[in-house]
């Protein structure tokens, strides 16, 4: 499947919303609370020397309602994102390993921002997802990509609240 983009609203300015990226207790909220996942793990989260961030996470959705062909060949939806953020050019390269089948799927990408006003941006993601399995790649590609649209969409709303209350 070839690269999506993912473009989303922001109340916000671009630093307070990589603050939030960075902040624990925000992630914690944002995946076990609005997002519903079983598990949120930071496994480890450095500083670079110049100025860069990387974290790695560990995350398990809620259960997903997959077709049962799909369901037996993808097995575990848990999956690890490890991150930089790079403060010269504003991006953050991540790549996902997904517990089941990493050796057949590809998933990277980068997320940016664009400023709009001083407490305003868009949020955007570049992903691109490929799944190497017979018969059933591209549905669990579409699968993959559509519930990223919808989980960043929820993560926007949440966002926007987040600051809100963080008076960000």
């Amino acid at each position: 499947m070839p690269e999506q983009e993912i473009r989303n609203s922001m109340d916000c300015s671009v630093d307070a919303y990589w603050k939030c990226v960075f902040d624990e207790e925000y992630n914690r909220r944002l995946y076990l609370e609005a997002l519903k996942f079983r598990e949120f793990k930071l496994l480890s989260q450095t500083d670079g020397a110049n100025g860069s961030r990387s974290r790695k996470v560990y995350l398990n959705p809620p259960a997903a309602d997959l077709p049962g062909p799909v369901a037996k060949v993808v097995g575990d939806l848990s999956w690890t994102e490890e991150g930089t953020w790079d403060p010269k050019t504003g991006r953050y390269k991540f790549k996902v390993t997904p517990a089941s089948l990493p050796d057949k799927t590809r998933i990277d990408g980068e997320i940016w921002c664009e400023a709009r006003g001083d407490k305003s941006c868009d949020r955007i993601a570049k992903a691109f997802v490929e799944v190497k399995v017979f018969m059933v790649g591209g549905i669990v590609e579409k699968r993959i990509i559509d519930d990223m649209k919808k989980s960043y969409e929820n993560a926007a709303r949440f966002t926007n609240q987040w600051v809100k209350e963080k008076g960000w």
